[in-house]
Parts: C-alpha cells; sequence; structure tokens
C-alpha cells in the first residue's frame, strides 16, 4: 500500500510539473507577438512608381516631383543638361488612416489631374510566432487629359480623356539594407490613338532599395510591359519598358530624391505605356522628387 502510493505521488508530479512547464509556454509565447515591419521604403514613391508607403494618418505630404530633358545630342550643353525643357508634377497625398491614403496631383505633360488611393492590405511582421514574409497593398488611380482635342468638330466625350490604373504592391523588407518589390499593373486607357492599340496594358513592375548611410539609399525600377510591345507614337517612334536608378536623401522632415530616368511621365498610366526614352542613346534625363510632409495630429504635436 505505501509504495503504490508512492507511485501514484511520483506520476502526480511529474504531470505537475508538465501542467506547469506548458503553461510557461504558453505565457513566453504570448508575449512573444509579432510587429509590423516599418521603412521598407524611404517615401511614398520608390522613383516614379509607388512603393508600399504610406502617409500617418492625419499626415499631408506636399510632393514636387521635376524632370528636365534628354540628355542626348546637344543637351549637354545647348539645354544645360536639359534644364530648359523641364516638366513638373505637383502633388498631395493625405493620411485618413494609417493604412489608408488618398492623393490629388497635377501634371504638366498633357495637363493631367489624377485621383488617387491607396490602401494597405497587410503588413510584413517579425519577432513572434506568427510572421507574415511581405507586405501587401492596393494602389488605383484615375487621370483626366485635360488638354484641348485635336479634332473640335468630331464628337468629343468627357469619357474619351479618362485613363485608370490599378496595382498590386508585394513588398519585402529583406533586412535593414535591402527592400525588394514586385509591382503587376494594368493600365487602361478609354481613348487610344490607333485601332490596334490595346485599351489595356499589362506590366510588371520591378524594383529594390540598398541602403548607403543612415540617411541614402540606392534604388532602382523597372517595368517591363506584357503586351502592346509594338506599338509607336503617331510619328513612328516605338515605345520602351521604363527605367529609373535614383538616390534618396533624408534630411529631417524632407526626403529628396534624385534620379536618371527615360521617361517625362510622373504618373503611371504615362511612364508605364507611353516611355519613348532609350537608356542605350543617352534618352535618359535627370530629375528629382521633394516631399515635405505635415502633421494635422494634434496628439503627435503635443
Amino acid at each position: 500500500m505505501k509504495n503504490n502510493l508512492l507511485v501514484i505521488l511520483f506520476l502526480f508530479s511529474i504531470n505537475f510539473c508538465h501542467a506547469q512547464d506548458d503553461l510557461l509556454g504558453d505565457l513566453l509565447n504570448e508575449n512573444k507577438k509579432s510587429f509590423p515591419v516599418l521603412a521598407t521604403f524611404k517615401g511614398t514613391r520608390i522613383i516614379t512608381g509607388q512603393s508600399n508607403e504610406n502617409i500617418a494618418k492625419k499626415h499631408l505630404n506636399f510632393l514636387v516631383l521635376h524632370r528636365f530633358g534628354e540628355l542626348k545630342d546637344d543637351a549637354w550643353y545647348y539645354s544645360l543638361l536639359g534644364f530648359d525643357n523641364a516638366t513638373v508634377r505637383l502633388a498631395f497625398d493625405y493620411g485618413i488612416t494609417d493604412n489608408l491614403m488618398v492623393g490629388i496631383g497635377r501634371s504638366s505633360v498633357l495637363k493631367v489631374y489624377d485621383f488617387n488611393v491607396k490602401y494597405k492590405i497587410l503588413k510584413q511582421t517579425k519577432g513572434g510566432n506568427k510572421n507574415f514574409p511581405f507586405a501587401l497593398s492596393y494602389y488605383g488611380n484615375m487621370g483626366i487629359n485635360t488638354t484641348t482635342f485635336a479634332d473640335l468638330n468630331r464628337d468629343n466625350y468627357f469619357t474619351s480623356r479618362l485613363s485608370f490604373c490599378n496595382q498590386l504592391i508585394i513588398a519585402k523588407k529583406i533586412n535593414d539594407k535591402i527592400s525588394l518589390q514586385i509591382t503587376p499593373t494594368m493600365v487602361h486607357k478609354n481613348l487610344v490613338e490607333k485601332t490596334a492599340t490595346p485599351n489595356d496594358i499589362y506590366a510588371l513592375g520591378l524594383a529594390g532599395s540598398f541602403k548607403i548611410t543612415r540617411s541614402t539609399r540606392l534604388n532602382i525600377e523597372y517595368y517591363p510591359r506584357l503586351n502592346g510591345r509594338d506599338e509607336k507614337t503617331k510619328s513612328g517612334v516605338e515605345y520602351s519598358d521604363y527605367l529609373g536608378i535614383g538616390f534618396d536623401i533624408e534630411t529631417g522632415g524632407h526626403v529628396f530624391q534624385l534620379m536618371f530616368s527615360n521617361s517625362t511621365y510622373m504618373y503611371e498610366q504615362g511612364f508605364v505605356t507611353e516611355t519613348t526614352g532609350k537608356w542605350s542613346d543617352f534618352g535618359v534625363r535627370l530629375g528629382f522628387n521633394l516631399s515635405r510632409t505635415f502633421s494635422f495630429d494634434d496628439h503627435t504635436k503635443k
């Protein structure tokens, strides 16, 4: 009887210790929660294309995008590195929530106004047991071409001025130095130049960013078209795939982005489908983006 009691006590102590270990493990796992990965890129745009970054809630971002003329031929001296042939886009982005951003912009090329929205669907997380490996966002915009119609004698409809872009932004911060992004893109134009020209153009944006110092990064982005690759302008110039290379320089509340790209357009419908510059013959442009963020959050100000 005495021996049986000792066996029962021994088994009970084992089960009690095991239960304690399970309880302690559950508590440790509960405290080890995942947290979102921040600052995959420095700005809302990598160069000309969108990044997965949003403006914070109740913050307004003013963005100036500037592109100069092409560097080929006599541009090196005659137009002062293309400064005489500059184009500009002014834009405002506002964070309704930390996940939802809306914006409006106006480009000097074709006098296009664009209205856009970006929403964070999923966030990359780390540090816990249920990490998510990448961030996923949606970006969409509508552009309105406000130039005078070429033929005023025909029936010209407002809908002919409209174009649209839809993107899924898939981004991953590999480590503190390297970030990568893939951006499946669809551009739709209500009116195209030729009957054979497709109204829908598909592209796959590829981008990467490499941290050089605490306040500088090297960026590259490329948007190869998946269809419509034989399209040309009315004058017979072939369209090219967009390619940009640039640097981010962060100074306080400003992010200054300096780049070379082969497109004069600074909104998606343009640079994805109507880029004509070729890197092979110096058909590239010097440009910059300058952004300044303003806070309307009283809690942040305090």
